[in-house]
């Protein structure tokens, strides 16, 4: 994680927390690097630590979690939570929700220094995630196919990933801008029409969660084209600049987007396995 502007006020605990992000590990002292972290929020509250980095983290659900370590992370939500994620019917669904869970609490242990027991999770009217009480922390995930993504800042965020599916591209006509059609006719091949579908889709996905409005607002009412190797944001044909997107590669047939109103992207994602995440807990 990088903090600007706050050197001064980090000391011993700059040095700690780059190895304890890179492998997702809390050691036995977890409760005072936990109060360092307290102090050094309070000075985020009162305007001293003006940004914190945006982080896109990365989980493959289905692989990492087999069922007895399902089973095992299953331990570590509340009754209410466990009951959530045992009414999916299928294993893989259940899979993915859990690791949602665990890995917007690691996210935001590593990102703000709250722990787990210190977190409380709601959702606005559009259904749109929260932690209640802090205002300050951002954060929203997504999952598809294998994997389950989270961002996290201290700006409003969204983020989307999309396994490409053989889906009907002719559905692009009831959602996608003029300007977004226009650009998936100019592809040639299948594969790549599919492709840029999907990227086109994971864009709109994460700019609407973003805003926080989810589907309220129709997908075809803006689009979302690059132009000079950039996202733009365009809608009544005029281009907004209030929002900023970047793509990542997360893997082949899947598409991973994110969108914020600080440009202050992470150049890479972080991937994080079962033992990072469930590292809170040991």
């Amino acid at each position: 994680m990088i903090i600007m502007g706050v050197k001064s006020l980090l000391g011993p605990l700059i040095f700690f927390v780059p190895k304890f992000q890179t492998f997702g590990q809390v050691p036995a002292n977890f409760s005072y690097i936990s109060d360092m972290w307290y102090n050094l929020h309070g000075n985020f509250k009162r305007g001293l630590i003006e940004h914190i980095m945006m982080q896109v983290y990365v989980l493959d659900a289905l692989k990492e979690f087999s069922d007895k370590r399902f089973e095992e992370a299953l331990k570590y939500v509340d009754e209410a939570q466990r009951e959530n994620i045992l009414r999916f019917h299928f294993d893989a669904d259940k899979k993915r929700s859990l690791a949602g869970l665990l890995l917007s609490y690691y996210a935001i242990f590593t990102g703000f220094g709250l722990a787990p027991k210190d977190i409380t999770f709601d959702k606005n009217k559009y259904g749109k995630p929260f932690v209640k009480d802090r205002d300050d922390i951002f954060y929203n995930i997504s999952h598809s196919g294998n994997y389950v993504v989270c961002a996290i800042g201290s700006s409003p965020v969204g983020i989307d990933v999309q396994e490409h599916k053989s889906a009907d591209l002719n559905i692009a006509d009831r959602f996608f801008s003029k300007e977004e059609k226009e650009a998936l006719a100019l592809e040639t091949s299948e594969d790549a029409k599919r492709k840029l579908f999907y990227d086109l889709w994971s864009l709109k996905e994460a700019y609407i969660k973003c805003i926080g409005i989810g589907l309220s607002k129709p997908l075809n009412e803006f689009g979302i084209i690059k132009k000079n190797g950039i996202y733009k944001l365009y809608e009544d044909d005029a281009e907004l600049n209030d929002y900023y997107f970047k793509k990542y590669d997360i893997a082949e047939n899947y598409s991973l987007c994110a969108c914020s109103k600080d440009d202050s992207f992470p150049k890479n994602f972080s991937q994080i396995g079962y033992d990072g995440i469930m590292g809170l807990y040991h």
